[in-house]
């Protein structure tokens, strides 16, 4: 019972903040504005004392159209709702806005209170009581205790206050597990303080050395004194009206409707999805991309309404709704709102919010709408297992802090329906212990296969593919870890074949054609030209002319098929056939052989050997030579000195590329 709220709910002057103090024996109404005017304009607070000796508190709430965003601020948060109704008037408008506000708030527990009953006599009390029950009915004021008083006389007062303590005994508090929220619907500066926020914990606990961030501004916040009730505290509890005095922050940085939390739980959103009813008493329906106010918690917001399910939202419906916003907020599942005509400010329906962190939904998509009616009010299990399954792009993959962002899922709970899913093989954990769906990890799979499959007939002529090539094809980027597992799990089922950084499909071969064959037997004559063949990629076909080799059987020219032979020199190359023993310079795999063959046997005649006289010794120009000296000095066959080369000791020549085929390559 000690950390229950009491808030009052009804039309302006009807009686609340005299009511609340006869109750306690504290007006309410702090702001001098307030006193003068003669009704609330802002939160007030008071303590009830209970017969207990504990004390309750008691948000006084304005009842005036204008403040309505002030009084769903009061409502956030609080357990039993006094509904104020003054006798003498009745039923009025603000009474069944208020009322609308209170049951769209997820208030469930009241009681109604006429005011002003000295005012009235017996019969006109009835009448009023008839349309207080007309206005309730089917609600969860239906069967609520109705409460007769007068707070200028005092009648009524003492029997209000054992009704509200029988209803207080026995209501059911939720413990302070989950995670740590407090709207903060006040904000000042106190001499020799500095800035100090005010709210009531919705959810979790916050030491007094605690972590928390104000959100939507994402500002982490350090706590320098916590108060409830004028009691220095260590830690505050959902449900509790506490007062934080913050350090290194201003006021100015910090306004009503923003939100303490516990560090990385929530983040700002502008969009969101809904289930939402208009108001019953409304004269038209809501209209797609009307713009409309947001309120919930202590923040007011604009956006705009875009119906998911239908065109228009009649009086009494509900459906689904993405609230587009200009701003951002932050948000649970489940959490309550109204929302309020832009211009009019009349109360125009609620609901709850369904998906927090959605994509730009198109209407009418039946995926969209069957997702949202499978996770509302849905089992912890089942929820996890449509978030994951319905997620997109990089988002799929979630850690378990995601998850928790995700469903809103507290503890055991979370991480008991993850294990459950994963034994039943809904879920894959990596090895960085984030999740993927099994609808995506197969997905995935047989998408890297597909496209494999398309990589290797466009690029025919290769044994292999990159590791890392068919990942910039897929429909959304997959993790490091993510994109390595689908690799592993694809050779351990045979359907590729993974080795070092090169991945190619189990049933992937090079076939050669006809005219493939005769152009890799023309190849083969430039292994034994005389003088040797240098070249590049550009000037192969140049150079076949030039050493007078054909490509025998072709029924065109072989000019007329350059693809053919630029196709199948980048095979050669592949198939180590050609080497590029320096910078774009090919050489045959026999020739560049013959060429160490006989360097190694020059300078065992000769002992040194110069560029110029290389050149002149095979025939070739000076910057190939210089460039096949340079290459064999790299493998070790000779030692460079002065701009000569000397035989390495050791050396007797051999095969160019040795073990070290590495460096064959360039």
């Amino acid at each position: 019972m000690s950390h229950l709220t009491i808030g009052t709910a009804g039309h302006v002057d009807h009686g609340k903040s005299a009511l609340v103090e006869a109750l306690t024996g504290v007006h309410p109404d702090r702001l001098q504005e307030e006193r003068d005017r003669g009704m609330t304009i802002d939160l007030g607070f008071a303590f009830l004392p209970l017969s207990d000796g504990r004390e309750i508190p008691i948000v006084d709430v304005p009842g005036h159209e204008r403040f309505l965003k002030t009084m769903v601020a009061g409502v956030s948060g609080i357990h039993l709702v006094l509904f104020v109704v003054a006798a003498d008037e009745g039923v009025m408008p603000q009474t069944v806005e208020h009322f609308g506000t209170v049951r769209y708030m997820g208030v469930d527990a009241g009681i109604v209170v006429l005011t002003k009953c000295d005012l009235v006599d017996e019969e006109w009390l009835m009448l009023v009581e008839d349309d207080v029950n007309s206005l309730v009915a089917g609600s969860f004021l239906e069967d609520a205790p109705v409460a007769r008083v007068s707070s200028t006389t005092g009648t009524g007062i003492a029997q209000l206050k054992e009704i509200i303590e029988n209803r207080l005994t026995g209501m059911p508090v939720d413990g302070d597990a989950g995670y740590f929220r407090m709207p903060i619907d006040r904000v000042f500066s106190m001499k020799g303080f500095g800035t100090v926020i005010a709210g009531t914990v919705l959810s979790g606990s916050l030491a007094s050395d605690g972590d928390t961030e104000l959100l939507p501004a994402r500002t982490p916040l350090r706590i320098r004194g916590m108060q409830t009730h004028n009691d220095t505290v260590d830690r505050a509890v959902k449900g509790q009206r506490v007062a934080l005095n913050l350090s290194n922050v201003r006021t100015t940085d910090i306004q009503r409707g923003d939100e303490l939390c516990t560090p990385g739980y929530l983040l700002p959103t502008s969009m969101t999805d809904v289930r939402l009813q208009c108001l019953e008493s409304l004269d038209e329906p809501l209209k797609n991309r009307q713009r409309v106010r947001l309120h919930k918690g202590t923040s007011e917001t604009i956006g705009r309404l875009y119906l998911l399910d239908r065109d228009e939202l009649e009086p009494g419906e509900s459906g689904f709704v993405q609230l587009r916003l200009e701003k951002p907020i932050v948000a649970e599942r489940n959490e309550r709102f109204i929302i309020r005509g832009f211009s009019s400010m009349r109360l125009l329906g609620g609901g709850r919010f369904v998906e927090v962190y959605p994509q730009k939904n198109r209407r009418f998509r039946q995926s969209v709408l069957d997702y949202l009616e499978a996770v509302t009010d849905a089992e912890p299990e089942v929820l996890i297992e449509r978030v994951m399954r319905h997620a997109y792009g990089e988002q799929r993959v979630k850690s378990m802090q995601d998850l928790v962002r995700s469903t809103n899922l507290y503890g055991d709970v979370l991480e008991q329906g993850v294990a459950r899913l994963e034994e039943e093989g809904e879920l894959v954990r990596f090895a960085d212990q984030r999740l993927l769906h099994r609808h995506w990890h197969t997905g995935l799979k047989d998408e890297l296969v597909s496209v494999l499959e398309k990589m290797h007939r466009v690029q025919r002529l290769k044994e292999t593919l990159p590791k890392d090539a068919p990942r910039l094809q897929l429909s959304w980027e997959a993790p490091d870890t993510v994109y390595d597992a689908l690799l592993r799990d694809l050779d351990d089922e045979s359907r590729i074949v993974l080795s070092g950084r090169a991945i190619r499909l189990s049933s992937h071969s090079v076939e050669l054609t006809g005219q493939e064959e005769h152009v890799l037997t023309a190849f083969e004559e430039l292994g034994d030209a005389e003088p040797p063949a240098v070249f590049t990629m550009n000037d192969l076909m140049q150079v076949m002319e030039d050493r007078s080799i054909s490509v025998k059987d072709l029924p065109v020219a072989l000019k007329a098929n350059a693809d053919i032979i630029r196709s199948m020199a980048g095979y050669a190359m592949d198939q180590e056939i050609f080497v590029e023993f320096a910078d774009r310079q090919i050489m045959h795999r026999r020739a560049l052989e013959s060429v160490r063959e006989n360097l190694v046997a020059y300078l065992k005649n000769h002992g040194t050997v110069r560029a110029s006289e290389f050149r002149s010794h095979l025939g070739i120009s000076r910057a190939h030579a210089t460039a096949l000296l340079d290459y064999y000095c790299d493998l070790g066959v000779t030692n460079r000195e002065s701009g000569t080369h000397r035989l390495a000791e050791g050396e007797s020549g051999g095969d160019p590329a040795g073990d070290d085929s590495s460096a064959v390559n360039g």
